[in-house]
């Protein structure tokens, strides 16, 4: 009975389609990342996706004070062994899962194999349990947002319309592409006045990348400018729950509707998520 029922747990986790494993990134902070993650996911969720967001900043962890969240066990403890990736989701507002991040833990090349193994046989139970997960890196061209973004079916890259924005974001670009040169960038241009003035920021990075990366960035959409946003980040609400019929929801909504509706690593190899990841650390091939 016990080989019948690793034979069918087996069969299923190969046969079950695992999530898509968008790495919400950044060239620095305060673009609008983390924001950006929360909503995101919440926008998916609207759509009947199984969502969950992995607060992978390890340094900052902030995703739960965005939502007014304060849960007892986080990553760290599934690292450490104490508990498994299922047994800390928090269920979040607007039908999302938060995997809470940890603020003490700087440096994943630090943690030992059996912590890393840990780590990577969580994702995998997160893989097998969602249809997206949303992964809030660390912002910054450090190991560990790097790490998380070489690894991930779909790079989505945050920047705004200012100039040193623009130049961290094309950083990230080229730290990525130079660990997988076959990584999908999608490109959100956050916090811009028009859709002009997104088309002209995501032309600029685009050609850049192209010219000097030979690497195709892509349009995913832009955020307009918008004070509802930051009247919920006071208030520890998602913006597209607090303020469902401001601008910066419509846009995260449709930016949303092009994740699902066109999505450029359809065809990706099933385990190719985790293989990644393990291969970045030196662990085993998970197949």
């Amino acid at each position: 009975m016990t080989d019948q029922a690793q034979n069918l747990r087996e069969f299923v986790r190969k046969n079950h389609p695992s999530g898509r494993v968008l790495a919400v990134t950044s060239g620095k902070g305060g673009v609008g990342k983390s924001t950006t993650s929360v909503n995101l996911a919440i926008a998916l969720a609207a759509q009947r996706k199984r969502a969950i967001i992995l607060d992978a900043d390890l340094g900052l962890a902030n995703v739960e004070v965005l939502m007014g969240l304060n849960s007892l066990y986080n990553l760290q403890h599934v690292i450490e062994g104490e508990k498994s990736m299922m047994e800390i989701l928090v269920k979040g507002p607007g039908g999302v899962e938060i995997v809470p991040g940890s603020s003490g833990l700087v440096k994943m090349a630090d943690l030992g194999p059996s912590a890393r193994q840990n780590l990577l046989s969580g994702l995998r139970a997160l893989q097998e349990h969602a249809d997206f997960i949303v992964v809030d890196t660390m912002a910054g061209i450090g190991r560990n947002a790097v790490s998380f973004a070489v690894a991930a079916d779909e790079i989505i890259l945050v920047t705004t319309p200012e100039p040193s924005a623009i130049v961290d974001a094309y950083a990230m670009v080229k730290a990525i592409h130079a660990q997988r040169d076959s990584a999908v960038f999608r490109l959100v241009v956050n916090m811009v006045s028009s859709r002009q003035q997104a088309a002209a920021v995501t032309a600029n990075l685009t050609r850049i990348a192209q010219q000097y990366l030979g690497c195709n960035v892509n349009a995913l959409g832009y955020i307009l400018r918008d004070p509802h946003v930051s009247q919920a980040v006071m208030q520890t609400q998602p913006f597209l729950l607090k303020f469902p019929a401001s601008t910066a929801s419509r846009c995260i909504e449709e930016i949303a509707s092009h994740v699902i509706h066109r999505p450029i690593a359809a065809n990706r190899p099933t385990a190719g998520f985790l293989r990644r990841f393990a291969q970045t650390f030196g662990l085993a091939d998970t197949g």
